[in-house]
């Protein structure tokens, strides 16, 4: 049997990969904004959004050929923060702002705590905990680059639309459980360690408490552009004759 060391929130290493995930996101926007074209603000966007993708799929494919028993939690791309590590390279390469307006509240209402309370078992060097760590903080990155880059903003109106879209797929990942027998998004029963939707009591009703969980995260993370929005308003009113 396989020994591995096992990951501890909050440790010395899980602020190590947090501080690192930090670096490399200024460094990528540093890199970004200095480019003198939007085709090189793209190309930069596209080439750091492919890290995390490429070496989600290489793992993968590493697991369903070389891993037995295949664990299918791990290798099918139907998690959420899996899912749209997949799309943020078209996303930034076609400077989709359809993508991200729904993208940015899931990477920064939900995968972005992935980051700060990780669902790990495995501690580095384990191939799991290095991909883990890569995706998540590649998810951030992304979404970090298209506001400060692009310059894209969510809207009240982009909140309607990424609410729709989540629910569109929490049903088609509901379908998928059903078909594999998997647990993709907890909708087949909670995860394993306390959270708040242990508040909601059993399957469906803590389906039904994390709807309302989503959107009070989704509401948090508009916040900060509903203030910038008010603050530019208020200059230009201050600025009128």
């Amino acid at each position: 049997m396989e020994s591995i060391l096992l990951f501890v929130n909050y440790s010395l290493e899980h602020l190590i990969w947090v501080v690192l995930g930090v670096a490399s996101a200024i460094f990528w926007i540093w890199l970004g904004k200095k480019q003198p074209t939007e085709l090189g603000q793209q190309r930069i966007g596209l080439i750091q959004s492919l890290i995390p993708a490429t070496l989600w799929i290489t793992l993968s494919l590493y697991m369903l050929f070389f891993e037995t028993p295949v664990n299918w939690g791990l290798v099918l791309p139907f998690h959420v923060c899996y899912f749209i590590n997949l799309l943020l390279p078209f996303m930034l390469w076609q400077r989709s702002f359809f993508l991200f307006e729904i993208t940015y509240y899931m990477v920064m209402g939900g995968c972005a705590q992935a980051l700060i309370t990780p669902d790990l078992h495995h501690s580095f060097p384990h191939f799991i905990n290095f991909r883990y760590f890569i995706v998540h903080m590649g998810l951030v990155q992304s979404i970090l680059y298209a506001i400060f880059v692009y310059r894209f903003r969510p809207t009240w109106t982009s909140f309607g639309r990424a609410f729709l879209w989540t629910n569109i797929y929490f049903v088609f990942i509901l379908g998928v459980n059903y078909l594999l027998g998997t647990n993709f998004m907890y909708l087949s029963k909670k995860p394993p360690n306390p959270t708040l939707l242990d508040l909601f009591g059993d399957w469906p009703w803590y389906i039904v408490g994390g709807e309302f969980l989503c959107l009070i995260m989704f509401t948090l993370v508009m916040l900060p552009f509903t203030g910038m929005s008010r603050l530019r308003r208020s200059e230009k009113d201050t600025a009128a004759p």
